[in-house]
């Protein structure tokens, strides 16, 4: 995970907002749970429409988090 660039800000039980200090904020991060354990979803924010788009499910936070800072 390249935390170094990033901060997770708490946003409520099991999910953060995900900030690039120099940037703003990039995206989400929740977990979910389910019969076949833990899951996180990624939304990434695209500031020209000001909206979040889904990125998909991964198994762990560190994958998501990953995923998030290399979309585009």
């Amino acid at each position: 995970m390249q935390a170094s660039r990033i901060q997770l800000i708490p946003i409520g039980i099991d999910a953060w907002r995900v900030v690039d200090p120099g940037r703003g904020p990039i995206g989400h991060v929740r977990v979910g749970r389910d019969a076949q354990g833990e899951h996180f979803s990624v939304k990434r924010f695209h500031p020209s429409d000001r909206r979040f788009h889904a990125l998909g499910q991964f198994g762990n936070r560190d994958d998501a988090i990953d995923a998030l800072l290399l979309s585009t």
